[in-house]
């Protein structure tokens, strides 16, 4: 589940008001592992360092009844010193009373645009932008979207604040407006956010992401840039994030791709805490993705990739630091237990 709608989660959207009775849609497991290194100024850090797994997901969707269907990830490696929802990236309960609208309620992906934000974590291998690493992008709320048009989709959200966490009171909220669009070329997610940091500040987001298929499953350009401002900081680029990955996919079984993340705060105010003032830090990556089946390409994948950070990041708890090496080799593998039993039937 992501907050962009692809062709088959259109098709699915024009169903869901047609009753066919109850029904598991999906119900899959998945898990990454592999060999990493990370070392900061060429010294290794070993706590970060050899082989590692790195998530095991369940996600279970389903349709319940007329219109009415349920979305479920659980991430089961998180570690047992946080609670059952924090490991909940969504549970969300959908109704599409029409092919038009849908109304949402529970746990779910706050609406940022952005397709760094928008890919999820266990398809993203390190090499992300600072503002990527500290973002909470599942809270509690409801949303309703509306389909203008088949390739274009308005959302608006009200949730709990992603800065909950941060200041320690789970009374604040947010409010997104989102756009998902599709113009020849050109495709877009983006959004306007506000959110609560304390009782009476807030901080504001302009996100606007872009991909460009100069050749559609072949070759093509995500770009992304996140604006952000609150009082005494206004919308003037001191503190945002650029993100720009370009992908090539020679064969429909391999992609290779090069990112680059820039991330900047000079405003010399205390309002961001995720890229807080006086940083500005830079990373350039690349890596290479293999599926092995192609006929299955969702059963396994490899990886290989590579990335480096530098620059100055002035957050105590940041992810990127300078002189900073990633490197990531390993595998991504899904069970779709639903085709596992149907074949075990077959039997």
């Amino acid at each position: 589940m992501t907050l962009h709608a692809t062709e088959s989660d259109e098709a699915s959207a024009r169903r869901k008001y047609q009753y066919q009775g109850p029904e598991v849609q999906k119900l899959f497991v998945e898990t990454r592992f592999g060999w990493t290194t990370q070392s900061v100024g060429g010294q290794t850090d070993d706590q970060k360092s050899g082989f590692r797994g790195e998530f095991f997901n369940l996600r279970l969707d389903a349709r319940l009844y007329k219109g009415l269907s349920f979305s479920w990830r659980q991430r089961l490696n998180l570690s047992n010193d946080r609670n059952f929802w924090q490991a909940t990236d969504w549970m969300v309960l959908n109704y599409a009373p029409n092919a038009k609208w849908t109304f949402s309620g529970g746990k779910q992906i706050v609406a940022i645009g952005g397709y760094e934000y928008d890919r999820p974590p266990i398809d993203i291998y390190g090499n992300n932008s600072e503002y990527w690493n500290h973002i909470g992008c599942y809270q509690f709320g409801v949303s309703a979207s509306y389909n203008f048009t088949q390739d274009d989709r308005l959302m608006v959200q009200f949730c709990n604040s992603p800065f909950r966490t941060n200041i320690g009171s789970n009374n604040t909220y947010g409010f997104s407006l989102f756009w998902a669009g599709k113009h020849g070329m050109w495709e877009t997610l983006w959004s306007v956010n506000a959110f609560q940091c304390t009782r009476d500040r807030w901080m504001n987001y302009i996100a606007l992401g872009n991909k460009f298929n100069f050749m559609p499953n072949r070759l093509w350009l995500e770009l992304d840039y996140v604006n952000r401002a609150s009082s005494g900081q206004t919308f003037l680029f001191d503190d945002c994030s650029v993100i720009a990955e370009m992908s090539g996919c020679p064969h429909s079984t391999l992609r290779i791709f090069a990112k680059y993340t820039y991330d900047v705060n000079d405003t010399n105010t205390d309002a961001d805490v995720y890229v807080t003032s006086g940083t500005e830090m830079n990373s350039v990556s690349g890596g290479v993705e293999y599926k092995p089946f192609k006929k299955y390409p969702d059963i396994l994948r490899l990886h290989a990739t590579a990335g480096y950070h530098w620059g100055v990041n002035t957050n105590p708890q940041g992810a990127m630091k300078d002189d900073h090496l990633l490197i990531n080799v390993g595998a991504k593998m899904n069970f779709d237990i639903l085709r596992g039993l149907r074949w075990a039937l077959k039997k």
